[in-house]
């Protein structure tokens, strides 16, 4: 009995040496990452606001506001780790080698990313047009990383993985009092 209470005053002894050694660091830690949070979103949403009076479209200036919250947030988790003492430079090399592993499970997504960055920067087609794409017709309702909807006109949806569009897809818009424009797999009239 006497041995049990030694455990637990030994125990509560250790508890409190750390909370009192690293309880502020951690409550700091917590605070920058509430103020990051706080930080990125009012500078994502500002970024949004001033990218809505430039001439860009939706889908890029969706992308440009989410990499800007991304960047905001990493600044503030690696302030946050840095005062609770984490060493950085054996993290990030961890970090290298699960990226690596990471991107060879991930093909099918990285390659619907890399593909949805390709229509969007390039603009082949745009929101509102009307186009054909792997044997689907509508109109573009959302252009996004990883796919493309298209709306019909009874108000279904067809979303297709950006991945699949330029390989196995050709593009023509049913108006015939317009100019055509090719781009590989893709023929949009406009």
């Amino acid at each position: 009995m006497h041995d049990s209470i030694a455990t637990i005053d030994q125990a509560k002894n250790t508890l409190l040496d750390l909370a009192i050694r690293f309880g502020p660091r951690l409550l700091t830690a917590l605070l920058i990452l509430i103020v990051g949070v706080v930080v990125s979103r009012w500078f994502s949403r500002w970024l949004g606001k001033g990218l809505s009076r430039i001439e860009l479209e939706p889908p890029v200036r969706l992308l440009l506001g989410r990499i800007a919250w991304l960047l905001s947030m990493t600044l503030f988790f690696i302030l946050a780790l840095q005062n609770l003492g984490v060493e950085l430079l054996p993290l990030i090399a961890g970090l290298g080698v699960a990226g690596a592993g990471l991107a060879l499970a991930t093909q099918g997504v990285l390659s619907n990313i890399v593909a949805g960055l390709s229509i969007i920067f390039s603009k082949p087609f745009r929101v509102g047009e009307y186009i054909s794409i792997v044997g689907e017709e509508g109109t573009v309702e959302s252009i996004t990383l990883f796919n493309t909807t298209l709306g019909h006109v009874d108000r279904s949806r067809v979303v297709i993985p950006n991945a699949r569009s330029p390989a196995r897809s050709s593009t023509t818009s049913d108006r015939s009092d317009s100019s055509t424009c090719r781009w590989g797999w893709l023929t949009t009239r406009t």
